[in-house]
């Protein structure tokens, strides 16, 4: 399938080509031979207009230059409230400065702005049970595609989108904004060098939800709202705010943390939501980008809720071929970040609190980095540059926008986004399932446990998620 854009940067000369062979792609629009031809700039849409896109992803696109090559036209949620608010954004003079989002293209099903060939790319960032059927329709719909981490919640959800991608020749970049930071690039940097010696231990720390909103267990569903549309492929239960998110009085937004990331039905919690980011770090510093543990146990508190049932305080060892094991617990027990211990006791540290600077501190005790970008256990380990330095790739989700026009390379590539969300989604089960789980990465398969490998997969609702393409990938 040839898009848009692809089809815009042909020469004059190709596009004569075609007409004479009759072989104009079917997805290109009218205007594209006349004097209203688009522009070469790249044309995006957004499939859930909540916190993360109006407050990250949007903005991060049109920085570094951004404007210049690309422009957003098309919006899509099934909260039409949050649609308009998200045009008028667009609109402000800090972001595109004019409203290029026609009435026409404010969509309340994602699936009419798939259908539209002025789009070249789309920007998903929906509640984490949606993401692999959206970003799989995508792909097949010939749009490049940002999604919001996790990358999906099962690893066969994860291996169908990476099938999607590949099959249909698009971009796909998830959204694991540590891979271009600073701090978090040089840890790795440091850790890889041997400048702690052999890695043993890898301790990650991950903040806990907060508590859960008092708000009716039902409500009556809101005006412009498309309940069933939100629910997917989950069972269908009556509307409440505490299902999926806060909406302003009078009209206004809000966008406090969406109640969804609470409830098991539509993601995994802290394990895959901070853990998406804090593990992929841990595993690009073991150089297990491309590999995967060989053993997971993990157990966990469920705090006692109305509704709200993901887990609380968890306790997570996963065990790679090495000998190394990366620990994933509350910051209770561990300050947000990553740590990664060597065998004689030296340490780095890395976490989410800005870039490195010249004064960060070294020699520190390892109970006092909290809120620290990077740290040491002694002088020496990271004040130095890298001799072989990693990517350092520009704003994350600029960078997508990037690479969608050069058409790669990916600062994460789509094998590695699969292996760490396969971490994330081990780690959940592990503490679900109450038992240690043999894996293999390879087959991408767990060991001698049945219950474990009908996991793979989800129950769906009828209509809704991604059985129903796993044919077409070859993958039933």
């Amino acid at each position: 399938m040839v898009t848009r854009l692809e089809f815009c940067r042909s020469s004059a000369s190709g596009i004569a080509g075609m007409l004479a062979a009759g072989a104009v792609p079917a997805l290109v629009p009218a205007s594209v031979l006349g004097k209203e031809a688009p522009s070469n700039k790249i044309a995006l849409g957004v499939i859930g207009c909540g916190r993360i896109a109006h407050v990250y992803n949007v903005p991060s696109c049109l920085k570094q230059g951004g404007k210049a090559i690309c422009d957003f036209i098309a919006l899509s949620d099934v909260d039409l409230t949050r649609v308009r608010s998200m045009r008028q954004k667009l609109a402000g003079k800090d972001m595109q400065g004019r409203d290029l989002v026609a009435d026409k293209r404010c969509f309340q099903d994602y699936r009419r702005l798939l259908a539209d060939p002025a789009i070249d790319g789309v920007l998903i960032a929906t509640p984490d049970f949606w993401h692999a059927q959206m970003a799989i329709e995508a792909c097949r719909a010939g749009k490049d595609v940002f999604l919001q981490k996790p990358m999906a919640l099962t690893i066969g959800e994860g291996r169908a989108i990476l099938t999607a991608a590949k099959k249909y020749g698009r971009i796909l970049r998830t959204g694991t904004q540590q891979r271009t930071e600073e701090n978090f690039i040089h840890a790795v940097e440091c850790v890889r060098e041997g400048r702690i010696g052999k890695v043993v231990r890898v301790e990650v720390g991950v903040p806990d939800d907060p508590k859960e909103y008092n708000f009716p267990l039902e409500e009556p569903v809101p005006a412009e709202f498309d309940w069933n549309m939100w629910l997917g492929s989950t069972p269908v239960v009556p509307f409440t705010r505490l299902r999926c998110h806060q909406r302003g009085k009078n009209g206004a937004m809000n966008y406090a943390r969406p109640a969804w990331m609470t409830i098991q039905l539509y993601t995994m919690g802290m394990v895959a939501n901070w853990g998406a980011h804090h593990m992929d770090t841990a595993i690009r510093g073991l150089g297990e980008e491309l590999g995967g543990p060989v053993s997971v146990e993990g157990t966990c508190v469920y705090p006692k809720r109305r509704l709200w049932d993901v887990h609380g305080d968890c306790d997570i060892t996963w065990k790679y071929a090495s000998g190394a094991e990366i620990k994933m617990a509350s910051t209770r027990k561990y300050p947000c970040g990553v740590r990664f211990v060597g065998e004689k006791g030296d340490w780095v540290f890395c976490g989410f609190a800005g870039k490195q600077t010249k004064s960060d501190p070294v020699g520190v005790s390892a109970d006092k980095v909290a809120g620290m970008p990077i740290a040491a256990s002694r002088k020496g380990i990271i004040e130095a540059p890298a001799a072989k330095p990693l990517l350092r790739p520009m704003e994350h989700n600029r960078e997508w926008v990037e690479e969608m026009r050069t058409r790669g390379p990916l600062a994460m590539p789509l094998e590695e986004a699969q292996r760490t969300s396969t971490a994330c989604v081990l780690g959940y089960m592990a503490m679900k399932l109450g038992r240690k789980l043999k894996w293999d990465a390879k087959a991408e398969r767990f060991v001698d446990d049945a219950q474990a490998n009908a996991m793979l997969f989800r129950e769906e609702r009828d209509g809704f998620g991604v059985k129903q393409h796993l044919k077409e990938l070859g993958m039933a």
